[in-house]
């Protein structure tokens, strides 16, 4: 451990090895690669750290008080000493430890990320009219909606990971955000399996639940009878999928479940197409991770991912008829299936965290180093 390092950065994301959350595989992949020899990383933990991170030189962790009682030690956390607090959280006890510290007089750069939107139907219609095209948001209380406009207000640099969001960021925020890209962890891709393509695997994955629409696959079995459609992910509706696809006969229709994600990798590699049906994202890693296994990918317009090019390694589309266009075409065409993949993994080669990693490190030291200017300190 650095001792007494010339930056200390707090960083508010729980890094517990078993912590899935996709905030916190963020946090975790960018702690364990950040290198600057003159920071020391600040991360919480309630169990067993991450390993990666957990080795690191640069990283002390700190392990929560127990029980319910980590509410409170998540609001002491902000108040430790600090040259900035980085990845602020949206709930209540982040709301009140930033508040605090700032009542105190111990303010010190805040830098937030958005990864997506969140909003309600009057953010939806505003945000619609900047983008020219529809975009919907994530649903969430007007509390909520609050609350995160605070913390985003109050912060001096927003990290965007599109460029569409960055777009949006600033109508709502301000000149202060930048662009930095979500990282995938290229090694722990499989390669491509040899597969029986007479029988064309599409597949899915993401929570079970309304927002990310996976009733879609059972529309595109009934519509597709030749084609298998698998849906990975556990969620509310995923019971019902289920019973769904027995009671209309849709033998081509699944929805297995969870896998580790190891598991899902290998299966995007045994797979020819990657669907995503949701209409509100920010820049879905799964497609990032699908597109560097070699599959093309069909995703919705209103997030203006990066992670797909139309046309060229896979199919942006607008409406439901549209998605089910473009899938027919692919299982007519599946060289031309496989001709989209390979162009989708030579360019999730840039997303690599090890070439992400450093943006984000800049971006962040770039904050605090800005800050010191001003102040004269």
């Amino acid at each position: 451990m650095k001792g007494d390092s010339t930056r200390r950065v707090l960083t508010a994301q729980l890094i517990d090895a078993v912590n899935n959350n996709a905030q916190a595989l963020n946090a975790k992949a960018l702690l364990s690669r950040f290198r600057d020899v003159d920071t020391e990383w600040i991360a919480l933990a309630y169990d067993e750290p991450d390993p990666a991170v957990g080795a690191s030189d640069s990283v002390q962790v700190v392990r929560l008080w127990r029980r319910h009682l980590w509410y409170l030690h998540k609001i002491a956390f902000y108040q430790y000493r600090a040259d900035c607090i980085f990845y602020p959280g949206p709930y209540w006890f982040d709301e009140c430890g930033l508040r605090l510290r700032r009542l105190t007089g111990r303010g010190v750069p805040v830098v937030a990320t958005m990864e997506g939107l969140l909003g309600n139907t009057e953010r939806e219609r505003v945000v619609s009219g900047w983008a020219g095209h529809q975009v919907y948001c994530q649903r969430v209380s007007d509390t909520q909606l609050k609350r995160v406009d605070w913390i985003y207000k109050n912060s001096t640099l927003i990290v965007a990971i599109s460029p569409f969001l960055a777009e949006i960021g600033r109508r709502l925020y301000g000149d202060k955000v930048v662009v930095a890209p979500l990282g995938i962890d290229l090694p722990a891709l499989k390669t491509r399996s040899t597969v029986d393509v007479t029988r064309f695997q599409v597949m899915g994955a993401g929570t079970a639940y309304d927002r990310k629409r996976p009733e879609v696959f059972l529309e595109l079995a009934s519509r597709f009878p030749r084609t298998d459609f698998t849906w990975y992910g556990e969620g509310e509706l995923r019971s019902a999928l289920v019973g769904e696809a027995k009671s209309r006969g849709l033998t081509n229709a699944s929805f297995p479940g969870a896998l580790r994600h190891e598991e899902l990798l290998h299966q995007m590699t045994r797979a020819q197409l990657f669907v995503l049906p949701s209409r509100a994202e920010g820049v879905p890693k799964v497609t990032q991770e699908a597109a560097a296994t070699g599959l093309p990918v069909i995703v919705f317009g209103f997030y203006e991912t990066p992670s797909v090019t139309n046309g060229v390694t896979g199919f942006v589309v607008w409406d439901d008829a549209e998605l089910f266009e473009r899938i027919g075409h692919l299982i007519e065409n599946p060289a031309v299936a496989a001709r989209m993949g390979a162009r989708g993994a030579e360019m999730a080669v840039s997303w690599s965290w090890e070439r992400v990693a450093p943006v984000w490190e800049a971006a962040i030291l770039g904050a605090i180093d800005s800050t010191r200017r001003k102040r004269g300190t």
